[in-house]
């Protein structure tokens, strides 16, 4: 079983062979291992780059007795042995777990709404244990460039263990495959290609693998890389093949930052790839970031400094800065592991997308269908991220509002609030909207009593008045009649003057016959007002379903004058 071996014990002609062979006088020791050969002795392999060309890497191995080899020779020697790389255990299958659905409450809504009527309701969510979406869709992103060998050499035999861990049992996940060099794409002067989509998500486990294994580490050139691009292009390109209900994880490993901007001269595209730009198209797609950084390029590896050691853009100016990786991950509910050595990448990996799989990043309400419009916020936006292994209870507070003008029948919209884990839909609701129709309104201005000498001013001169409205209905069904009374003066008070307000208030209720008549006065405002002998001042509202043929009699004596009567005919108005 291999493990690490300190770089600060490598012995100084092995570090003057990888110098000679990177053809620099200072080489970067990036990672050392040590096993025990079929032989019985101890050997080391010894990995190197070039600082002033970080994808320029060489590799020795030296046993014991101080003899060095290339590992391919060595392996030659001993046909069929694992040589540095790890014994991963047998993974025994268990049985699923049995998992239950998140739930939302209510389960569903009916509202009646007119229009600018607002209502606020409280939905609880409850995410059970182990309850993710039970569809996965992992795609794996390698940096293959020069310094990831011992990387690679490491996922490569571990796959089986990556792809077949137990802890996804009785997840649906499928698993896509693809890696990644750099521009400028030149037939190899620098770069083969810039990104490689191997394998769309599958449930085939073997087909991942067999993609897995053709990894080989090579090119790169100077030191960022083109990460961006290939997550642009996961993010972006119909050919990648995401399943469209599952959640979708990309799982990142690499030791060098990504340049950023790349220049539409080397990408082709029409607008320059940024690392704005690249988070803006994972998040738009609903795609979760888990990245690795490895001991063997640069100190901070993916989040190290991409203006560093970059030099193939040319003349495009670099503008990136440290901290890539931990932004994207950030931005997109995902998380950022650094400093794994080749020795316990497998396990790493493992480990994170086991995690993803059965946590959740995300939970979310959203309005979909004709009662989206109602909606006017939900309160918070999101939940996360949510650990697999306990039960959550979530509280979102949903405000509606009437946003539609009534209509001469009931509008009935309906739609559901969807709760959204991930990208996927895991539960849902139905809702009901209703605007009701609109409703005849015949608003009459009422003054009934005494108003006598004043030295403040009212609204009437001094005298005797009194109000009375005549109610008819001239249809051949019965009208349903619902009354409201404003008062702004009662017993001489005034207690509707501007700026104060008052509102209208039912006061009776009434269902008039084809033909049949009734009027209201002072008498039948008794249970809005009370009974009182001052100045009563306000108006009424009456309500019908159907039209009606309203007037209204206003009668006034005063001391000096005789008496006068006058009549209208009360138009209506349409409202709720």
């Amino acid at each position: 079983m291999p493990h690490s071996f300190p770089l600060d014990r490598v012995p100084a002609d092995v570090i003057k062979r990888l110098a000679g062979e990177l053809g620099t006088s200072k080489p970067r020791l990036v990672a050392a291992s040590e096993t025990r050969l079929p032989s019985g002795e101890i050997a080391r392999l010894v990995t190197a780059t070039d600082p002033e060309r970080p994808n320029a890497a060489a590799e020795i191995t030296v046993t014991e007795s101080g003899v060095m080899r290339p590992l391919a020779e060595l392996e030659r020697m001993f046909p069929g042995a694992r040589l540095f790389v790890p014994d991963f255990p047998v993974t025994h299958e268990v049985p699923p777990p049995r998992k239950r659905s998140i739930t939302i409450d209510p389960t569903t809504n009916d509202w009646r709404l007119n229009r600018c009527e607002r209502v606020t309701e409280k939905i609880t969510v409850t995410v059970p244990t182990s309850s993710a979406p039970p569809k996965a869709d992992v795609y794996l992103l390698a940096d293959t460039t020069g310094s990831m060998s011992s990387v690679l050499a490491s996922v490569k035999a571990g796959a089986s263990v990556i792809l077949g861990n137990p802890a996804l049992a009785g997840y649906d996940v499928a698993w896509g495959v693809g890696n990644y060099r750099d521009f400028p794409v030149d037939g190899g002067a620098h770069n083969s290609y810039a990104f490689a989509h191997q394998v769309s998500p599958t449930t085939a486990v073997a087909v991942a693998d067999a993609a897995i294994s053709t990894w080989t580490a090579g090119e790169g050139s100077d030191g960022p890389e083109g990460q961006l691009h290939a997550m642009h292009r996961i993010a972006t390109d119909p050919g990648i093949g995401w399943r469209p209900d599952s959640k979708r994880i990309l799982v990142w490993f690499g030791d060098a930052p990504g340049h950023d901007p790349i220049p539409t001269a080397l990408s082709g595209l029409a607008a320059a790839i940024t690392e704005a730009s690249a988070t803006t198209d994972l998040t738009d797609a609903d795609i979760t970031v888990v990245a690795v950084s490895t001991t063997t390029g640069y100190p901070a590896a993916l989040d190290d400094d991409p203006n560093a050691t970059s030099f193939d853009y040319a003349p495009s100016v670099p503008a990136g800065a440290a901290g890539q990786a931990t932004r994207i991950t950030g931005a997109t509910g995902g998380s950022h592991t650094t400093g794994v050595n080749p020795g316990d990448i497998v396990s790493t990996l493992a480990s994170l997308i086991a995690a993803a799989v059965t946590s959740i990043g995300s939970v979310s309400l959203v309005p979909t269908g004709g009662t989206a419009q109602f909606v006017e916020s939900i309160t918070p936006a999101s939940y996360g991220p949510l650990p697999g292994d306990t039960e959550h209870v979530l509280t979102f507070e949903v405000t509606w509002v009437g946003v539609r003008d009534c209509r001469d029948r009931d509008q009935e919209f309906t739609g559901t609030i969807d709760v959204v884990a991930d990208g996927v839909v895991v539960a849902h609701k139905r809702v009901r909207v209703v605007v009701p129709a609109c409703r005849y309104h015949y608003s009459v201005e009422f003054v009934a009593g005494l108003n006598g000498d004043h030295r403040e001013p009212g609204p009437l001169l001094p005298g005797r008045y009194a109000t009375a409205v005549t109610i008819y209905n001239p249809g051949t069904c019965e009208v349903k009649i619902e009354k409201r009374f404003a008062a702004l003066i009662v017993d001489d008070k005034a207690i509707g003057r501007e700026p104060e307000k008052v509102p209208a208030k039912p006061f009776a209720a009434i269902t008039l016959a084809a033909g049949e008549a009734t009027f209201d006065d002072r008498v039948a405002l008794r249970e809005a007002v009370g009974m009182s002998t001052g100045l009563l001042f306000g108006v009424v509202d009456i309500v019908s379903d159907r039209p009606l043929s309203v007037t209204a009699t206003h009668t006034a004596g005063g001391k000096e004058n005789g008496v006068s009567i006058t009549s209208r005919t009360i138009e209506a108005h349409r409202a709720p």
